[in-house]
């Protein structure tokens, strides 16, 4: 029976949390698996004090740390092999200091996407050393039949179209420009509405930011018009297409939760955004992130039902083979099996099919 320790810092997103509480869950019964939570901020560092003679007093044979926080926490009380896992895409000096914890302690690095790992690597981390394993998609979870009840609880009519915006609101997300697109769409109609989920930095400023446009209800923030918490996956139903308006590294468990429920997307492209969407084949993409552009290609999806039905069955098709969350946890066993015998960790890769584009890429 092998102990796995589960480090992650405070205040996880959604991609992250997902896969810890997956971790913790699904690993299997050959491990005997404890999780914490390690504190950011000056108000933590008694709590974390505490939780490193813990790890002293209880060692494990390895640690899971997510967050840069939890693999500092890590490596100061366990010599043994840890892996690792970045909470959101890292800039040049995480990867320094990443680089600094791995010249003396066993860190195997796991990325979500392609671009993540492309970056660590072209930045000194040993590729032998940085794994791909993309996010698992709980498709039981997935209620993709519309609610009628639910939309009007959002404040949406039976006539209304709604957009949702897929995970957190963050700077990288650009949610502000959605709602700048859908203005313009609403000189047109005033049926275009958006439904955010209400987490993320930036869901104060994008509140202030609707407010001021001419059509100040066209935003819908899902925990804040009904009192509670929500987990994204419920908004679905309320839903009658996708908007992604990302205009930096993203979190792709969003995105393919909405694949997985066949909802016709518009998106902008970045390079996370174009590892899971193709245009005209699982989205309609905007050259251009501008709201213009953006505006166009929903004018686009509008016009055309064939291209609607056609896109979202394949997005549905290539979430269901390359997100499930059986390969997800699949991948993460074989690297904890292969970490605590000292082999050299190969990821198994899905195998190709009809999303056959996907084959490579890592």
């Amino acid at each position: 029976m092998s102990r796995v320790l589960l480090l992650a810092d405070e205040g996880l997103d959604f991609q992250s949390r997902r896969a810890n509480q997956s971790l913790f869950r699904d690993l299997g019964s050959g491990h005997a698996i404890r999780s914490h939570a390690v504190g950011i901020g000056g108000e933590s560092i008694s709590r974390n004090l505490r939780l490193l003679r813990d790890i002293r007093t209880n060692p494990a044979d390895v640690i899971h740390a997510t967050g840069l926080t939890a693999l500092s926490l890590a490596a100061v009380a366990h010599s043994g092999p840890i892996v690792f896992s970045f909470v959101r895409f890292p800039t040049r000096p995480n990867v320094r200091w990443l680089n600094a914890v791995m010249s003396y302690r066993d860190v195997q690095v796991i990325c979500p996407t392609s671009t993540m790992r492309k970056f660590c690597v072209t930045r000194g981390v040993p590729i032998e050393r940085c794994h791909l394993i993309r996010p698992g998609v709980e498709f039981g979870r997935i209620n993709r039949r519309r609610d009628a009840k639910f939309r009007l609880s959002l404040g949406f009519a039976e006539s209304d179209y709604v957009f949702l915006l897929p995970g957190e609101s963050t700077a990288a997300a650009g949610h502000a420009s959605a709602v700048w697109t859908n203005s313009i769409l609403n000189e047109l109609d005033p049926k275009y509405k958006i439904l955010a989920w209400g987490r993320g930095d930036k869901v104060d400023q994008l509140h202030r930011f609707s407010g001021r446009q001419h059509h100040g209800n066209q935003l819908a923030i899902a925990e804040r018009r009904l009192g509670r918490p929500i987990e994204f996956e419920e908004l679905l139903p309320a839903a009658d297409a996708v908007l992604i308006t990302a205009t930096g590294p993203v979190s792709t468990l969003p995105i393919a939760v909405c694949m997985a429920a066949g909802l016709p997307i518009v998106s902008t492209v970045t390079h996370e955004v174009a590892e899971l969407l193709e245009d005209r084949h699982t989205a309609l993409m905007a050259p251009k992130s501008s709201p213009r552009a953006i505006s166009q290609r929903i004018m686009d999806l509008q016009a055309d039902k064939d291209v609607q039905w056609a896109i979202s069955d394949m997005a549905k098709t290539e979430a269901f083979e390359y997100f499930a969350h059986s390969r997800f946890m699949n991948q993460y066993r074989v690297v904890f099996r292969q970490v605590l015998a000292g082999e050299k960790i190969s990821v198994p890769e899905a195998s190709p099919g009809a999303g056959a584009r996907f084959h490579g890429l890592g």
